[in-house]
């Protein structure tokens, strides 16, 4: 349907009952009626929406906010929720097993994503870098609702008023600079360079006014529990994800942050002023004030080892010599990442090792415009969360699809 460039049910069974190839295709003379479809995906997901239910007119209503500028996030997560939910997934993902979700999460690793890493198409074979990144996804509906009571006096308490995608909420979208009424679609994806493909591995649903970065770390825990056997090396995230909470989550996982900062935070402008003998750089100084020389990382301990200048070389004389280190080896300095595990680790922050990893995020913003805009998920008429969450599925394994389709042809 999707891949078809149909985006009303409505006109997909119509156009199924006049084509015979399409017919043949699904394998049925007889096509559903339109209720068919949407009772089979109630059905599938567990979840029976109903437009019965009545709210106050306030209901999607907002105070007047400020319009923030283009590509500025909404700053409504602190420091604190986010150590709140990498808590509740430290050891583990304690998923909500019963979430509506689920069994479309199951059907998506077991029909594209597995098959994907069996063919090679998602390479295991060295180090496996995840990146994410979350969208706006806004429903066609009127934020306002419908009147369908009418009273003499206007009571704001009062249950007057239908909405038709009442599990939507208001969020802002930082691309188009707009409130929109909808939800936050969350995608964590894969790059293969030599095969120039993007893949999402793993795709979530969240509410429009929850932060990215607390939708990118529920997203991070279903990943790590529907996929055991898939650990990523690395994970690449946006500034929106730059919270210590997170960072110190992750290293907890053994999975290695690459995180751009975010240059409102305060202590992203001065970071390393308050560690003793370290420049601006986050690199030990040495007594004669030339920056000592990175030496290698220390996995089993997780430390950065620097040496003496003058013993690597960096310069011909030191008059510290003998006081640091008498030995040819010269003086070590070791940083370990506990200190601070968002300054600290085996990549430091902006080298070309670090550029090089972050430069895979950008395959999950070409996902998430292959998933609105190549399939349409943007124009769909659905309203209610589980069924967005069932198209996006269905638009996810298309792309994976279209992947296998352009990596069959260049092995052909």
């Amino acid at each position: 349907m999707l891949m078809l460039n149909y985006v009303s049910i409505d006109k997909w069974c119509k156009a199924v009952k006049a084509d015979d190839l399409l017919k043949y295709l699904i394998g049925s003379w007889k096509i559903p009626a339109l209720a068919s479809h949407y009772d089979f995906i109630n059905r599938f997901l567990h979840d029976g929406p109903t437009m019965d239910e009545l709210f106050p007119p306030q209901k999607y209503s907002k105070k007047v906010r400020e319009k923030l500028k283009k590509d500025e996030k909404w700053e409504n997560c602190t420091d604190e929720d986010c150590r709140s939910l990498t808590q509740k997934y430290w050891d583990s993902a304690e998923c909500d097993s019963s979430r509506v979700t689920l069994i479309m999460e199951k059907l998506f690793r077991e029909v594209v994503v597995m098959p994907s890493v069996e063919t090679g198409i998602i390479d295991t074979s060295g180090a496996l870098i995840l990146n994410g990144d979350g969208t706006a996804w806004a429903v066609h509906s009127d934020a306002f609702g419908h009147r369908v009571i009418e009273l003499e006096v206007d009571d704001p308490e009062a249950l007057t008023h239908r909405y038709s995608a009442k599990g939507a909420v208001i969020g802002w979208d930082s691309h188009e600079a707009i409130w929109y009424l909808g939800y936050s679609c969350c995608t964590l994806s894969c790059h293969n360079p030599d095969l120039s493909v993007d893949l999402p591995a793993c795709v979530t649903l969240r509410y429009a006014s929850v932060h990215d970065a607390l939708t990118t770390i529920s997203a991070s825990a279903d990943f790590l529990d529907l996929y055991p056997e898939l650990k990523p090396d690395y994970m690449c995230f946006d500034s929106a994800m730059d919270a210590y909470a997170i960072c110190e989550w992750l290293r907890h996982r053994d999975i290695i942050p690459i995180i751009d900062w975010n240059k409102r935070n305060a202590e992203s402008k001065c970071p390393y002023a308050a560690y003793e003998q370290l420049n601006e750089n986050g690199v030990p100084v040495c007594k004669c004030g030339i920056p000592m020389v990175r030496d290698g990382y220390d996995r089993s301990k997780m430390a950065t080892k620097y040496r003496c200048p003058l013993r690597m070389g960096r310069i011909e004389s030191c008059e510290y010599a003998q006081e640091c280190s008498p030995s040819p080896y010269g003086r070590v300095k070791k940083v370990y990442d506990k200190t601070n595990y968002k300054l600290f680790g085996p990549v430091q922050y902006k080298s070309e090792k670090w550029k090089d990893l972050y430069k895979n995020r950008t395959c999950t913003e070409r996902v998430n415009k292959s998933l609105l805009l190549d399939n349409h998920l943007q124009d769909l008429g659905v309203r209610y969360r589980s069924k967005c969450f069932f198209f996006l599925v269905i638009a996810s394994m298309n792309i994976c699809l279209r992947a296998w389709e352009k990596c069959g042809r260049s092995a052909g």
